[in-house]
């Protein structure tokens, strides 16, 4: 199998790192200046990828999975649970931009964000019959008021 890099130019660092969106770790970019040794920049990325590649199957593992659906006045979270969840620790906690479920084994929890604001005291949770708890809230009508800020000197 080919190397990755030698098969031709390389971005400018400054790109991956506004790609990545943070600082190039261990000073990565002093070492590709190595004078002909890339082959340790291949196994780091290859390690690298091996790495993320076991993290996301052990978070694909999830016990709980959430979505979110925007509707006209509603806005509605359906979260599947896996048959280990015992229904009865499970706490729900809403604000006007999240829900928070808390009770999960190992004393985990899982956060999702609304798509919308809401109003988190209408949010009504149902057990559905395949095994889904579905909840709704009224959505807040977004602020079209415009005010005038007053720069104090």
């Amino acid at each position: 199998m080919g190397n990755f890099f030698d098969s031709g130019p390389l971005p400018d660092w400054k790109d991956i790192q506004k790609l990545l969106g943070k600082e190039i770790p261990w000073k990565l970019a002093e070492n590709w200046d190595r004078a002909g040794d890339s082959d340790w920049l291949n196994q780091y990325v290859k390690k690298m990828m091996q790495n993320s590649k076991s993290v996301a199957s052990v978070q694909s593992y999830n016990l709980v999975q959430m979505e979110t659906k925007q509707e006209a006045k509603s806005v509605s979270v359906t979260i599947r649970l896996g048959s280990e969840i015992d229904i009865r620790r499970l706490q729900l906690f809403a604000t006007s931009d999240r829900l928070k479920l808390t009770g999960l084994p190992g004393d985990k929890k899982r956060t999702i964000r609304f798509p919308c604001l809401v109003y988190a005291r209408t949010g009504q949770a149902a057990m559905k019959k395949d095994g889904l708890l579905v909840v709704r809230f009224k959505r807040r009508p977004p602020e079209k008021s415009e005010y005038e800020l007053f720069i104090r000197s």
